[in-house]
């Protein structure tokens, strides 16, 4: 009798455990989790939770700052950039369109911070790489700071990082003008002045010497095919004509890869120095000869010059056209 006994007070408290634990609150077990460095855990409840309140931005908060904590983790393990870098961008799937919290936004700025020391201190195996690390350093810098602007971390490093390469970057570029000035047969010197005068006024927005020897490049890059990317593109000399509020824009596009590859005028986006997007105008480019208003294609190694017209005055002060091709590449020509 007493086992008997024994064994139905067993099977209660079995069925209590179970009850219990199918009654806890999967977000609060996402917060313990978060809280002892149990990301992939916290992870899992807090998508559990999404799935059941898709509209929920604390939720979406929570998704983001995980995701970032697992990277920095798996980076501070294995020194895996990679890995911080990919976690990043699945976080940025769940950044909330509503208003952030205070606090997230802080918490997210120290993260960033710490991405950006991350490829900061990374050791990159060769100058293409060293370019890209230095400016993604920048990036996440001025990122965090955006977020949280009593960062001062973020704002100490920013302004090491500036006051120690300005110079370097500067002279570089303003060398390569002054070759390109003498070599004119050269035009990747233009170019190469162009990205080293662009990182030094992003380093120093305030000196006006940089930026006017770079509007001064530009006027030359703005005419010349980059062929180190696939699908490099240029304005032609004197190709810019406003009427009617209008302006068109003779083009260029070089199939630099060795396939063939399809060019959409609707993929072409114009912007100006406020921000502000603009797409192609068809009406208006089909009244050119040479207005591209349907997709077409461009042989590997051969190049197709074109006409748009987008709705924009003589009055606005240009930035920058981009194409961004189908498989998510940004090529892109800066204005002087």
């Amino acid at each position: 009798m007493m086992r008997s006994f024994n064994l139905f007070i067993g099977l209660i408290i079995a069925l209590s455990l179970i009850v219990s634990r199918c009654g806890k609150n999967p977000e609060a077990e996402g917060d313990n989790a978060y809280a002892q460095g149990k990301y992939n855990q916290a992870l899992t409840y807090y998508l559990k939770v999404k799935k059941e309140q898709p509209d929920n931005a604390k939720i979406n908060e929570k998704l983001a700052l995980t995701y970032m904590q697992r990277g920095l983790a798996l980076y501070k393990l294995r020194k895996n950039l990679d890995a911080f870098q990919l976690n990043y961008e699945k976080s940025q799937e769940f950044l909330p369109s509503d208003t952030l919290s205070e606090h997230f936004k802080k918490e997210y700025s120290k993260l960033l911070y710490e991405l950006a020391l991350a490829y900061h201190n990374a050791s990159p195996k060769n100058d293409i790489q060293k370019e890209k690390y230095f400016t993604l350093t920048l990036d996440y810098l001025q990122k965090a700071l955006e977020y949280d602007s009593t960062n001062t971390q973020a704002d100490a490093k920013l302004s090491e990082i500036r006051t120690v390469n300005f110079q370097k970057y500067f002279d570089k570029g303003k060398n390569f003008y002054l070759q390109a000035r003498k070599d004119r047969r050269n035009a990747n010197l233009y170019l190469n002045a162009e990205v080293y005068l662009l990182q030094a006024v992003r380093l120093n927005p305030n000196s006006e010497e940089a930026k006017n020897l770079l509007k001064k490049v530009r006027q030359k890059t703005i005419t010349i095919l980059d062929i180190s990317n696939d699908l490099p593109l240029a304005l032609a000399i004197g190709g810019q004509k406003y009427m009617d509020g209008n302006l068109a824009l003779s083009i260029t596009v070089f199939n630099n890869t060795v396939d063939t590859y399809s060019i959409s005028p609707d993929r072409f986006t114009l912007f100006d120095k406020q921000g502000n997007a603009y797409q192609f105008a068809a009406e208006k480019t089909a009244k050119f000869s040479k207005g591209l208003t349907e997709p077409t294609t461009i042989d590997p190694k051969k190049e197709i010059a074109f006409v748009l017209v987008f709705p924009v005055s003589k009055k606005t002060a240009l930035d920058r056209l981009i194409y961004e091709t189908e498989d998510g590449i940004v090529v892109y020509k800066y204005f002087p």
